[in-house]
């Protein structure tokens, strides 16, 4: 008998979930997948990304391949024997707390938006801090798609690849990312569907005196020459100005960032 558990779509809320209302999957299929994955410990060198695949029914990790001890310092059997709880316990707490609540969850509306015989062909992205067997916090991409329920929609398995960016990343900044796969022929091909930043630190994502001050007159329609010539500053300021602000309001474009400015009361 299926639970009636309600639906919480925050990540812990979510291994909830599919615990409790039992979801079946077709064996074969997952099997088949896991196969594809198990050739790529032949490939696993330790500067190529390790791969994985996430059982969510049972909070377990199904298959990690060998050359992840690189990534973080931890062996793979650690994490097959303590499954997605030892990954939280050595996730940054901030960047958890974000991906718990923002993340995962614009991936399942995302996936509950689109058609479940299609989940397949999206690639979702973010990156976030572990800490390393040494102790020291690294900086990790994740990419990786996933198998959901024909019943729910919802993930039941992930699979995908990690690997270390922390000689790389410069900032504290989460990003996160849904793109399409294209196939044609041998030809393989990505479009971004959908791009956000999220900062662990809620200051971070403020805007600053002087971006308020090239948003005001951006709203007014002065170009970048123009702003540059008024506030005294150079053209590529403004332009990173506006960059900046485009990712600290998970905007697209100009028009977009003034809008959300106005209904926010920022301008």
């Amino acid at each position: 008998m299926r639970s009636s558990h309600p639906v919480d779509f925050t990540y812990k809320g979510h291994l909830q979930n599919v615990f409790y209302n039992n979801q079946q999957t077709d064996e074969a299929e997952i099997q088949g997948m896991l196969g594809k994955f198990r050739e790529l410990n032949n490939y696993a060198y330790p500067s190529l990304p390790s791969y994985f695949a996430i059982d969510y029914i049972n909070s377990s990790y199904k298959l990690i391949t060998e050359n992840f001890k690189s990534v973080i310092g931890f062996d793979s059997r650690e994490f097959l024997d303590g499954g997605l709880a030892l990954v939280m316990n050595i996730f940054h707490a901030d960047d958890f707390k974000i991906y718990n609540e923002k993340v995962f969850t614009a991936n399942l509306g995302f996936l509950k938006n689109t058609a479940q015989c299609d989940h397949h062909k999206h690639i979702f992205s973010y990156t976030f801090r572990v800490k390393s067997a040494s102790g020291k916090y690294k900086w990790i991409l994740q990419r990786g798609s996933y198998i959901t329920s024909k019943e729910t929609s919802l993930p039941l398995y992930s699979m995908g690849m990690v690997m270390d960016l922390t000689n790389f990343k410069t900032d504290t900044i989460m990003l996160h990312t849904i793109e399409r796969t294209n196939q044609d022929n041998a030809l393989f091909s990505t479009v971004n569907l959908e791009t956000n930043y999220f900062y662990p630190h809620e200051e971070d994502a403020l805007l600053t005196q002087q971006e308020k001050n090239v948003l005001k007159w951006i709203a007014d329609g002065l170009s970048s020459k123009q702003l540059a010539d008024k506030l005294f500053i150079s053209e590529h300021t403004i332009i990173s100005h506006r960059k900046n602000m485009l990712k600290k309001t998970n905007t697209k474009n100009v028009a977009e960032l003034v809008a959300f400015s106005i209904r926010n009361r920022i301008i």
